[in-house]
């Protein structure tokens, strides 16, 4: 999925970017600890907040691991882990990478405010998301990735295409939503190539109330597993960028972000799914502004099922039974997303 993957961010993106920086700059220095009890905190020009006070709002507990750097929190039903300077953090067992790296402070950790508000609160009330509304899911687009020249991965070894195998998933897929009563909409049903702003238009022409681009992925080594990408919101780091850079395309509104909270219970549950499904290696929900979640009007995920440039897994990807499970597992991401977009969830 290298084309998703390109810099597509104007000189003017990178203008606002420095003026935002030079109106920051100009605010009075953070204090290097927060006063007691304080219940936000400001660093670096990201506003954070108690971890503690935000998770007891859904009933959870706090209690510091051994080594006094992370943050265990429990509720009834879910569990949650945090570690200071992190990024990484465990939601029900699930890996989720954050947008900014959590802060220690005092006795306290500290989330960003993006993080808890567009992250985890949706997830755990999706029915407290003030806006916008719950979207009704009639219209299912799906983006099996790649086609016609451009091939995706390879595993030249085994002579695999990711064109071949997204397409096959996708058809899979198809067959499941469709016998749910799902109208389904397709980017291509054959090997062909669509350009990636086509793609998100007919998703958006045919009014698609959800999104799903199916891909597989590669790496140097022996790297396996799924991992799930939603668009990255507003002011926020991808999460292939390093906690010490800033992109251009960070300030930037797309129309992805109209649909941040529920990109966010989207990619969770998606992720959750697939993962259980395929009993695979959690490579985490993450973040990233490809063109495709950019640019569609509806909430959206991007999928990477696996990695053929490891062989042990590139052949399991080749059995049928597999790819069904990987359809399958997408189709459940799915179910659990429009259930939690109709209840009201209780952790």
């Amino acid at each position: 999925m290298v084309l998703y993957r390109r810099g597509l961010f104007a000189c003017a993106a990178l203008a606002v970017l420095m003026g935002l920086s030079a109106a920051r700059g100009q605010a009075a220095p953070p204090r290097t600890s927060p006063p007691a009890g304080a219940p936000n905190y400001t660093v670096g020009g990201v506003v954070y907040t108690d971890a503690r006070i935000f998770f007891a709002r859904y009933g959870f507990r706090g209690s510091w691991l051994p080594g006094g750097r992370s943050l265990r929190f429990q509720s009834a039903k879910m569990r949650i882990e945090i570690e200071a300077d992190k990024r990484d953090a465990i939601f029900n067992g699930l890996r989720v990478l954050l947008g900014d790296p959590v802060i220690v402070r005092g006795n306290a950790l500290y989330l960003s405010r993006i993080d808890a508000e567009k992250l985890f609160a949706p997830v755990l009330n999706p029915a407290g998301v003030p806006t916008p509304p719950a979207p009704v899911l009639r219209v299912i687009a799906i983006d099996p990735g790649h086609g016609g020249q451009d091939t995706g991965t390879q595993n030249k070894a085994l002579k695999l295409n990711e064109k071949t195998f997204t397409l096959d998933v996708a058809l899979r897929l198809r067959r499941l939503l469709m016998a749910e009563g799902y109208k389904v909409v397709m980017t291509r049903t054959d090997d062909r190539f669509i350009p990636l702003p086509q793609r998100a238009d007919i998703a958006n022409q045919a009014g698609a109330d959800l999104f799903i681009s199916i891909h597989f992925n590669s790496a140097e080594g022996s790297v396996r597993g799924t991992e799930t990408y939603a668009m990255t919101p507003q002011f926020q780091r991808s999460t292939s960028t390093p906690n010490a850079q800033r992109d251009a395309g960070d300030v930037m509104a797309y129309p992805g972000n109209r649909n941040d909270p529920w990109n966010a219970v989207l990619g969770y549950h998606m992720q959750s799914q697939v993962l259980g499904k395929l009993d695979s290696v959690d490579r985490g929900f993450k973040r990233a502004r490809f063109a495709v979640l950019r640019l569609v009007n509806s909430p959206a995920v991007l999928v990477e099922s696996g990695y053929l440039s490891d062989d042990a897994e590139a052949r399991k990807i080749c059995t049928v039974a597999y790819r069904d499970n990987i359809a399958e597992g997408i189709a459940a991401g799915i179910r659990a997303y429009a259930l939690a977009i109709t209840t009201a969830k209780t952790p």
